[in-house]
């Protein structure tokens, strides 16, 4: 049986991922906003590529945890 507190860390845990997603591709466009090709690259190596990992890895540790919290244990 499923109770109420469970079906709010579900959606936390869904907006938290939409969150994260937005997140990324609010990166993306950052990076994309540089004047030259140059300045481009460094703000990929020097910001999107670290906080895409770091951003991925939360993201797979939340769809973890909503599928621990699902679980039948």
């Amino acid at each position: 049986m499923t109770s109420i507190p469970q079906f709010v860390l579900t959606l936390l845990g869904v907006l938290f991922c939409i969150g994260d997603v937005a997140l990324l591709g609010v990166l993306l466009t950052w990076q994309e906003l540089a004047p030259s090709p140059e300045g481009r690259w460094r703000r990929f190596v020097r910001g999107v590529l670290p906080a895409t990992a770091v951003l991925l890895g939360l993201l797979l540790l939340a769809f973890t945890q909503l599928m621990l919290l699902w679980s039948n244990n």
